[in-house]
């Protein structure tokens, strides 16, 4: 559909949703980074007949992969750490693709 004229009231609260939307983004950029990277993992080992189980936290550090081990008492923390980072990661998805949009509309 073309508008005939570009209505200043709309262009104005479409650019302060982008501002907005631009802290948004930053504001969960910071919190992300701040919160632990990588991936829970669990490894079963046997010894002298006995079963034993260790956490580890698995990342990636440049071309390098790094297993981290992690004590029981941490693992809970940990768990619930991961997770809200990838909230976070969710929701920093859909703030580029409304950025997105918004630059779309606000050419």
């Amino acid at each position: 559909m073309k508008v005939a004229k570009a209505d200043p009231v709309i262009h104005g609260l479409l650019s302060e949703e982008q501002q907005r939307s631009r802290q948004i983004l930053q504001a969960l950029q910071a919190k992300a980074d701040k919160l632990p990277k990588g991936a829970l993992n669990a490894r079963r080992k046997q010894v002298q007949g006995k079963e034993y189980l260790y956490h580890y936290l698995v990342r990636r550090e440049g071309k390098k992969v790094v297993n981290q081990h992690i004590a029981e008492r941490d693992l809970s923390v940990l768990r619930e750490q991961i997770a809200e980072r990838e909230k976070c990661r969710a929701e920093i998805r859909i703030y580029r693709q409304r950025l997105a949009y918004l630059e779309r509309l606000l050419r």
